[in-house]
């Protein structure tokens, strides 16, 4: 599958869960605060800003607003965000001066003074680092090792000890030989073969394995692979029986 159907697959996704920045707008009358936006399956939705203050309330943002006491992403709290540090990085990304926050949720970041985005990939995902520990959205990975830790393509990252797929150790994995191919969702290293990170050693011969231009295919001395499984061949409707 080419790269430009993964962004329009990512973009159909994000308009159907309205996950994404959704064109919406903060609105204040004299007792509440509200957020508007747009969905793909109920069209225009208006929701009250838990707890907001009128009177302090700033929108920052279209997806960012404060009062004097909170933060809110889109109509959502944001727990333990501090208005008075506040600052907006690009979406879904801000911080103060505890902490970084992925959309509402806190990352808990080891360290604020060092923290840095490394790569973002098509749905708004991100991964970083810092002196201590490495991310991959809100999931803080302790076992990263900082210095060797890089990523390799938006959905994963390697260090000197470990491959990391979507945040996640991927176990058995040697990250000096580990390899996603093109347009599909195998992978291998020097001892086995995956397919969306699962193991699938146990219906492929590793040193034939090989995959193909057509999504999702490969093939190794025993015949075709799709999907992760050892394919099946049809029988054609016009041979004799035996």
């Amino acid at each position: 599958m080419k790269k430009s159907v993964y962004i329009l697959l990512s973009t159909i996704m994000c308009l159907a869960v309205s996950s994404c920045s959704d064109g919406g707008k903060y609105e204040v009358d004299g007792n509440s605060v509200y957020y508007s936006y747009w969905t793909f399956s109920f069209g225009t939705i208006t929701d009250t800003l838990p707890g907001a203050d009128p009177a302090t309330f700033q929108e920052v943002e279209d997806w960012i607003g404060k009062d004097k006491n909170h933060v809110y992403f889109k109509q959502k709290l944001v727990p333990g965000a501090d208005p008075a540090t506040l600052e907006v990085d690009k979406y879904p990304l801000f911080h103060d001066s505890k902490d970084y926050y992925f959309q509402e949720v806190p990352i808990h970041v080891a360290d604020v003074k060092t923290f840095k985005v490394l790569k973002r990939g098509y749905d708004d995902d991100i991964w970083a680092i810092d002196s201590k520990c490495a991310y991959y959205d809100t999931i803080r990975i302790s076992e990263a090792d900082v210095k060797t830790f890089k990523v390799e393509k938006f959905f994963y990252a390697t260090d000197k000890n470990h491959v990391y797929r979507y945040g996640q150790i991927l176990s058995d994995a040697d990250p000096a030989t580990y390899k996603e191919t093109e347009n599909s969702g195998y992978a291998t290293d020097k001892n086995h073969v995956w397919y969306f990170g699962e193991m699938i050693d146990s219906i492929v011969d590793r040193a034939t394995f090989k995959t193909d231009k057509e999504f999702d295919v490969a093939y190794d001395k025993n015949g075709k692979i799709v999907s992760g499984k050892r394919a099946v061949e049809e029988e054609d409707e016009n041979w004799p029986e035996r």
